[in-house]
């Protein structure tokens, strides 16, 4: 048995979990994750029970086994990509989506996110042409199929992805996609909240980018500014780049009929039993993987708790791009007619 092939035996059942650097070598960390399925609503929640469970072995591979592995799996090719701004409701399309049956959610998988950053950090012709190849690899090795009657793979991005959207459909040119939005004073109020981990990454290349700064500059900012910043380039980037293609929903709109829109914009039908299942999934709250909490509508709440600090920086950052994004929705949902 050649060495590809040694690779390929000692993978099956293993997914890979992590972007990482080992010895100065950047690869992917895999964990057996057979018998697992992805029911939570992210990835990291399943990988964190699995290896609750015990007598999970993890390996490391450089991402050259990527290229073999492609040609040998069965996998699914994606269905419909979610992208989003932030505390909008991705959550709960993503989990919606999870109630179709013979479906594959991937939520925010971090080999995915990291290799999307990786086009920020790691920028330059022939690495970005690298990366977009590993992408789609891991993407691959996240989708095979391992019950044998998946039908239906659907991919929700960590929120700072998005900034990346034109690369990733150059990867995958035909997948609709949709974007996730709110009002930007009630997801700066609830990033303040509960501060997420892309707000505090301490390589502040990523949100430099996307804000149009430096390193330098990020670093200085508050987060009120910071996030109102950020949410308004990736509305920006919605409304420059939104089509036939790639559909725009916000967070005031979310409703079983609304989602069961998302489904069949990304060519899904699903069936009575189907949305009686997403109309009980819209009843939880999103993010808890117990699904034992149930949903509570806070958009008043965070519009009484938004400090001066974060109405001017909505003002200034996100607000006008905001409604320009708003604009373009309505403008999907009542296209106007073509002159003849």
């Amino acid at each position: 048995m050649n060495t590809d092939q040694k690779k390929e035996e000692s993978l099956k059942g293993f997914l890979p979990v992590d972007a990482v650097v080992v010895d100065g070598r950047p690869g992917l960390q895999w964990m057996n994750m057979s018998g697992v399925s992805l029911s939570e609503p992210f990835f990291q929640q399943t990988v964190d029970r699995a290896k609750a469970d015990g007598n999970r072995h993890e390996l490391f591979t450089e991402f050259d086994v990527l290229l073999q592995l492609e040609k040998e799996l069965d996998s699914l090719q994606p269905t419909g990509f979610i992208f989003h701004s932030s505390r909008c409701g991705s959550t709960l399309v993503a989990n919606a989506c999870r109630a179709i049956n013979n479906s594959i959610v991937l939520s925010e998988a971090n080999a995915i996110d990291k290799l999307v950053a990786r086009f920020i950090t790691d920028a330059g012709d022939v690495k970005t042409s690298l990366y977009s190849v590993f992408l789609r690899g891991v993407a691959n090795a996240l989708a095979q199929r391992r019950n044998g009657n998946e039908q239906h793979l659907f991919i929700k991005f960590a929120c700072c992805s998005f900034a990346q959207i034109e690369r990733i459909r150059r990867i995958w040119p035909t997948v609709p996609w949709l974007f996730l939005y709110r009002d930007p004073v009630d997801t700066i109020v609830s990033n303040l909240k509960d501060v997420p981990p892309w707000l505090l990454d301490k390589d502040r290349r990523v949100l430099a980018s996307i804000t149009g700064t430096t390193p330098d500059q990020v670093e200085a900012m508050s987060l009120e500014e910071l996030c109102a910043r950020t949410i308004g380039s990736l509305f920006s980037t919605a409304h420059g780049l939104a089509n036939d293609n790639g559909m725009l929903l916000n967070y005031k709109q979310l409703s079983v009929p609304v989602i069961s829109s998302v489904l069949s914009f990304f060519k899904v039908g699903p069936s009575t039993e189907e949305l009686e299942s997403i109309k009980r999934v819209s009843q939880r709250y999103s993010k808890e993987a117990s699904g034992s909490l149930e949903f509570v509508a806070d958009s008043d709440a965070k519009q009484q708790l938004a400090s001066d600090a974060v109405r001017d920086a909505a003002a200034k950052w996100a607000t006008e791009p905001y409604e320009l994004l708003e604009q373009k929705r309505l403008e999907q949902l009542c296209p106007k007619s073509k002159e003849s």
